[in-house]
């Protein structure tokens, strides 16, 4: 279970990869203090919210039990097909506790091309207990496909996220309170659109300080690759920053929070 809840937390913070179907409205117990205003209202766009350098570090709650750490973190990369990127990473760790019977090292990276404002390769490496996995991903917007490590390659649309660079790019997007925004994704395999609702504001509290936020929900039709069966809720500042600082799911093994304990932002 605890190994369950740290996969999750990482998921949370991998906007859209562990939404499903099945959960068809907000449960009020997640966003009890969030408020709408009375009446139409779009925050507006953030054209350089992160940069190289950020770096957001999380505590992985299980109910009351501090189950490991999550870190979010910008960094400048190679290029990749010629291209200048970011590099986007996101990772989990079981504390000390729990490593002893249930280790959980998961990392993922999304190589991001700041121009165009989408993604070109995903890796993935995770461990969990027993099981390990590797994957990579290449995306070819001149052959239109999104090429995997086995070789196999899927169609997608011109400009695609992944499961990492999603919350990134969600981070830039103008903020309709009450509405959503729309755009395309890619995981497992699959190429479709991404429906982030935003539900309203709400001041939040963490170890890393106060802050005035909005609080998001993707909504996707399949889950993507850590399937945290669930509801999403990310709380992101509302400022020039949006910084994600607080994070809730409601999941068939309870309720998971990831929440922000210190941060550095990029230059």
């Amino acid at each position: 279970m605890i190994g369950a809840c740290l996969v999750a937390g990482l998921s949370l913070l991998t906007l859209g990869a562990g939404t499903d179907s099945t959960v068809t409205a907000t449960d009020t117990a997640l966003t009890a203090n969030v408020q709408l205003p009375p009446g139409p209202e779009v925050v507006p766009a953030v054209n350089h919210p992160f940069r190289a350098g950020e770096s957001l570090k999380f505590s992985v709650q299980y109910g009351p039990i501090h189950a490991g750490s999550a870190y979010l973190e910008v960094a400048q990369s190679q290029e990749v097909g010629g291209h200048p990127t970011l590099l986007l990473q996101a990772r989990a760790e079981s504390n000390g506790f729990f490593s002893a019977f249930y280790k959980v090292r998961n990392r993922i990276q999304s190589y991001w091309d700041p121009d165009g404002g989408f993604t070109r390769r995903y890796v993935e490496n995770r461990r969990e207990g027993g099981f390990r996995a590797k994957d990579q991903i290449e995306f070819d917007y001149d052959k239109l496909e999104a090429r995997y490590q086995d070789g196999r390659s899927y169609p997608i649309p011109p400009h695609v996220q992944d499961a990492l660079s999603s919350f990134y790019f969600a981070r830039m997007q103008s903020l309709p309170l009450g509405g959503s925004f729309v755009f395309d994704y890619h995981a497992s395999r699959k190429s479709q659109p991404l429906e982030v609702r935003v539900l309203g504001r709400e001041r939040v509290e963490t170890p890393a300080g106060k802050f005035n936020c909005v609080a998001i929900e993707p909504k996707l039709k399949a889950g993507g690759i850590f399937k945290n069966k669930g509801q999403l809720v990310i709380w992101i500042t509302e400022d020039e920053r949006r910084m994600p600082v607080l994070m809730r799911s409601k999941v068939t093994i309870g309720s998971i929070s990831v929440v922000l304990q210190e941060y550095k932002a990029g230059t």
